[in-house]
């Protein structure tokens, strides 16, 4: 290295050393009092900033030019704040815990992580795809109820209908093939099933992917009361205690992360199945059932995305390992607040649907009424001016807006390659977001503490930069009029995008999230428990006779669900449970909710040959299979 090189280094050192030394204001305005008292600074000296007609250096009120406060302040050092670990348990814990409470699907410990490093990076792009996929329940649930014939049991048929219409896609993840592979698997009904058999399966089932997905609302409360809590005792002393500096920076480090308050709620109120895996069972035991099979094949004849996840890989040991379906969950929908594609490609109602571009401005406003209320209250925290904690600010608030233009950069850079998208967009969400919290991290333990910082230099320049030495007046104005107010309009802003966004979400949310009542009357109707004696001795008249009457309606895991008795037309089995056996003469069917408009309920045809059916997948018959089958889900007809 040079000589000038090597002085160079040296000056820059001793630049920032000087810039980033940490001021203790008290100390520094009692030791320049003091020294004003004994007559060994004068008032007029030029460390004390001039305001247009005096010094500032009266008893009350001591400014310091920038200058004056690095030479003169004492013993400059790198300390932090003596309460630094109390500052951090005061709202710290609190965000954490928030963060915590965000829906986590069960994809592995790893990509847990990954979906947390997702929502600090880029929580517009998070929020967006929630959005989307509350949007596209509404449509299915549209589409559902357009699709039911009218009548006292339309609601419930309709619900039933989107719960699997919303399936589909929930595990195929392409919603534009959701109608093929519906209507592949009901033209093919290899069970040979009668209208109100579907009917009937499709309420069970329905019922059973509602039962299946997971409620935090309590949990989530808890902890949004506890993050508010944390907020309140920064702003009354007589909660929080009394702190070693102004209130200001840790109540708009607070603000700033308002916005988890409306992604937590937003996440919770979609929630997601307890595992993926359990959609999928519950999927392939119905599509099992309509087909009278008796054993899955993981196969979407309709759904190409699907098949497009697989992908090969090499390891260091030279073994070749394939991505199948559970390989590929954490980059194919399993994570809700991670979607590339947000394309919605089926209509429900013109007046009603929502565009991708209006539910992306509504993710924005959470991350905007965020970084603006932080801005404001660190702004007006003497001294007022652009220092550097208003500069993360907008470093920050800049970040997480360009965040989801890189996410959508890498969708389209690599988008044959979901896999690798996936990765990358989880390394850039960990520099935004881990970057983030180290920036917050030393900004609240005090890092920023210098007079440089202090003087709000960046929007008053050299010259016109000075440093209100503990400004008592403005800290208690601000304490009781602006604080109060920026936090009740940033809270009461957060809130109501949240009522917003549940609003936009509450067609399709009733298909998933319906009150327990209302699930107990379903499973009454569903099953005919109405509280009738004469249906309990009906339901126990069966039992020990062999004859499946007596046996409960919800099949396992390991078996098809079960019909109504009456409709089997084969033998039973040994343990009373009736297998699901193919005529000599097939008919297919249409359902009720799929026939609005049809004159025929359904038509003879011939049995599909073994070649067809070893080809049949999980989610219906191949597509030159499909050719003249006759119903279909838009616009039903027969031929």
């Amino acid at each position: 290295m040079s000589g000038l090189s090597l002085t160079t280094l040296i000056a820059g050192l001793l630049v920032a050393a000087r810039l980033a030394a940490a001021v203790d204001l008290k100390t520094c305005k009692a030791y320049i009092q003091h020294r004003l008292g004994n007559n060994t600074l004068s008032r007029n000296d030029s460390i004390f900033y001039f305001s247009s007609t005096r010094h500032m250096s009266g008893p009350a009120e001591i400014w310091l030019t920038l200058e004056g406060c690095q030479t003169t302040c004492p013993n400059p050092n790198f300390d932090l704040y003596d309460d630094m670990w109390p500052r951090l348990l005061t709202w710290l814990v609190p965000a954490l815990l928030l963060v915590g409470s965000v829906h986590l699907p069960r994809i592995g410990h790893l990509n847990r992580v990954f979906v947390v490093l997702h929502f600090m990076g880029d929580p517009i792009d998070s929020m967006w795809a929630l959005l989307t996929k509350g949007e596209v329940w509404n449509r299915f649930y549209a589409l559902a109820l357009r699709r039911t014939p009218a009548g006292p049991d339309q609601e419930h048929t309709a619900r039933a209908l989107a719960a699997m219409l919303s399936a589909f896609e929930e595990l195929t993840g392409d919603m534009a093939t959701v109608e093929d592979e519906f209507n592949g698997l009901m033209a093919e009904n290899g069970a040979q099933l009668t209208r109100d058999d579907l009917d009937y399966i499709l309420k069970e089932t329905a019922e059973e992917l509602v039962d299946s997905r997971s409620n935090e609302s309590l949990r989530t409360m808890l902890v949004i009361v506890n993050y508010l809590w944390a907020v309140l005792a920064a702003l009354v002393p007589e909660i929080g205690g009394v702190q070693s500096s102004q209130p200001g920076g840790r109540i708009g480090t607070a603000m700033f992360l308002s916005w988890l308050v409306t992604a937590v709620l937003v996440s919770n109120t979609l929630s997601g199945f307890t595992s993926r895996r359990t959609c999928l069972r519950i999927m392939e035991r119905y599509t099992r059932t309509v087909k009278g099979k008796k054993r899955d094949t993981h196969f979407f004849p309709y759904s190409p995305r699907i098949l497009a996840q697989a992908t090969t890989t090499r390891r260091r040991d030279g073994k070749v390992h394939v991505d199948d379906f559970i390989d590929a969950q954490p980059w194919n929908g399993s994570v809700y607040s991670y979607r590339p594609r947000k394309r919605l490609t089926v209509s429900g109602n013109a007046k009603t649907d929502c565009s991708p571009l209006f539910l992306l401005a509504l993710s924005t406003v959470p991350i905007l009424a965020a970084a603006t209320s932080a801005f404001v209250i660190i702004w007006y925290t003497p001294t007022i001016g652009l220092g550097c904690r208003t500069l993360w600010v907008l470093v920050l608030t800049a970040g997480l807006l360009t965040s989801p233009i890189l996410t959508w950069l890498i969708s389209r850079v690599v988008r044959r390659r979901a896999r690798a998208a996936w990765y990358a967009t989880i390394a850039k969400d960990a520099v935004f977001g881990l970057a983030g919290v180290l920036v917050i991290l030393l900004s609240s333990v005090g890092i920023f503490n210098t007079c440089w910082c202090w003087s709000g230099v960046y929007s008053r320049g050299l010259a016109g930069a000075y440093i209100d030495l503990e400004p008592e007046d403005e800290r208690l104005h601000n304490a009781h009029h602006l604080y109060p107010a920026m936090v009740g309009s940033c809270l009461a802003l957060q809130v109501l995008t949240y009522v917003v966004m549940h609003r936009v979400m509450r067609p399709g949310g009733v298909v998933f999230r319906p009150r327990e009542e209302e699930k107990m009357e379903r499973y009454r109707v569903v099953h005919g428990l109405n509280g009738s004696p004469d249906v309990e001795m009906e339901a126990t008249r069966g039992r020990g006779r062999g004859d499946g009457s007596g046996m409960p309606r919800r099949g396992s895991e390991a078996a098809p669900l079960l019909l109504p008795p009456a409709a089997l037309g084969g033998s039973p089995t040994p343990h009373g449970s009736p297998l699901l056996r193919p005529r000599a003469g097939s008919y297919q069917t249409s359902p009720s909710l799929l026939a609005g408009g049809v004159e025929d309920e359904w038509r003879w045809g011939s049995t599909p040959s073994p070649s067809a059916s070893s080809r049949q997948g999980l989610l219906g018959s191949p597509p030159e299979e499909r050719k003249g089958s006759g119903f279909r889900f838009l616009g039903a007809h027969h031929t």
